[in-house]
Formats: C-alpha cells, structure tokens, sequence
C-alpha cells in the first residue's frame, strides 16, 4: 500500500474495522492490478486513489467509491476468480461504506464536464452483457452528441453520486423530443432512480416549444428495458425503428 495513502489513512478519523477494510482492500488491488489488462490497470488506479478522500473528506463534491468498487468486483474476478482476495476486500468494503456514507437521494440531472467525463463513460462497463447490448456505451452516446444539433445530455444524480446517464434528441423546430439514451449504472438499479429520472426528464420537455409527447425506443429480448417504459406510462405506436419498438408518452 502506497505509503502516502497509508498515513492519511492512519491518521484518518474512521473506525477501526473501516480502517482496516480499506487497507485491505488497497493491499488486495495492488497485487491484482498488475494482471489486468492495462486500460483496466490504469483505471482502477486512478478511481481507487480518491476512495480515502470521498470517505474522509466532508462534503465530497461527487462520490465514485461504489462504481469504483464494482468495477475491482467484476475485473480482479476476470483473473483471480469472485473468490479472489480483491474481489472480495471490495465487497466487504462495500458493504461497510454503504452502512457508513449518509445516502442524500434527491435526483437531478446534472451537466457532465471535463471532471466527471470519464466517470460517466466507465459506468457502461458495470452493466452485464444482455444490458450492455441494450444501450449504446456512454462514451459512444458523448461522442455522438457531438455530432447532433439536438443532443441534449446529462449525467443522473442521487446527491452528489453519478448514477447514471440519459440523453435526449431535443428538436424544438419539428417539434420532436426522442430519448434517445438512458441507462442506470449496474449497483444503483432496482432503486427507484430510473423512475425519478424520467420525471425530471419529462418535467424538462414539458418547457419545450410544441411538446405533446415524449418517444423512444428499445430493442427486444432479455434485459429489454420495454417494461420499465410501459410501466411508467409509455405505450407502443405500432411503428419499428430499425429493430426497435418505438413507444410515446402523452405530455
């Protein structure tokens, strides 16, 4: 464990038993990283080192610590197993971080900027397979948002976590308003906040030139998000966009 890291964390105000399961998990990772490969290497690094500032520091601008840990779950278990000790340290810090860190859930969407870029793209790498096929990564959505004259993007927030990303085809001349992307990263599902994303979205459309609806469309097959939308209140309009069921919701 790097000896800087050491000090701070020794000199920190945390418990005893939260100490310790940062140490181990900094003990752990470093003998992990050197058999990954090297953007993941690299990565994992750079998040883990701001874990001790985001627990110890008050009012942390914007925590990654639970994306970071779930990514050391899933890539340290590609190459020593779930079982593995980095896996493992992760968990159990995990799960003391989660008891420990006050949980301020008022979702908003928020502006991505050169900080909290690179944040937002990992997050795709937490959603599993069928998941993943299901919407494009975020960094493919950023780099086509580019490109758009209507792209109209934001990071989703519980508090000061990002935990997700969601973009949106704002056209005020047709009008049309398309959402085009929107994803929850893999530790913050099943938490209501995909719910409360799309209210803000829609109370966001309802201020644009012309807004009567708002449409989107998914794909078929496990994992289709299709569900979530008709249980919000999206219907299917018949139509098929490419491979994708098109839905509408009355505004």
């Amino acid at each position: 464990m790097d000896a800087d890291l050491l000090t701070r964390l020794e000199t920190s105000e945390l418990s005893n038993e939260l100490k310790t399961a940062v140490a181990n998990f900094y003990t752990a990772l470093e003998d992990a990283l050197p058999n990954l490969p090297r953007r993941q290497e690299w990565q994992l690094a750079m998040f883990s080192e701001r874990i001790l500032d985001e627990i110890t520091v008050d009012e942390s601008d914007v925590y990654w610590w639970e994306i970071t840990l779930d990514l050391a779950i899933r890539w340290t278990a590609e190459v020593e197993g779930p079982s593995g000790p980095a896996a493992q340290a992760a968990i159990a810090l995990c799960d003391l971080l989660r008891e420990t860190i006050d949980s301020d859930e008022e979702i908003k969407l928020v502006e991505i900027n050169e900080d909290t870029v690179r944040g937002i793209c990992l997050m795709s790498e937490t959603l599993d397979e069928p998941q993943r096929g299901m919407v494009a990564d975020n960094a493919i959505s950023l780099a086509q948002a580019h490109f758009s004259p209507y792209a109209w993007f934001r990071a989703i927030y519980a508090g000061r976590t990002p935990v997700g990303f969601l973009m949106l085809s704002d056209d005020d001349q047709t009008p049309e308003y398309f959402l085009w992307r929107m994803m929850i990263a893999g530790p913050y599902q099943r938490r209501g906040y995909g719910r409360e994303a799309l209210d803000r979205l829609v109370d966001y459309v309802r201020t644009r030139p012309g807004a009567e609806e708002l449409t989107t469309s998914c794909g078929q097959g496990p994992q289709s998000p299709e569900k979530f939308y008709t249980k919000y209140g999206f219907e299917r309009t018949g139509e098929i966009a490419g491979d994708e069921v098109v839905l509408r919701f009355g505004l």
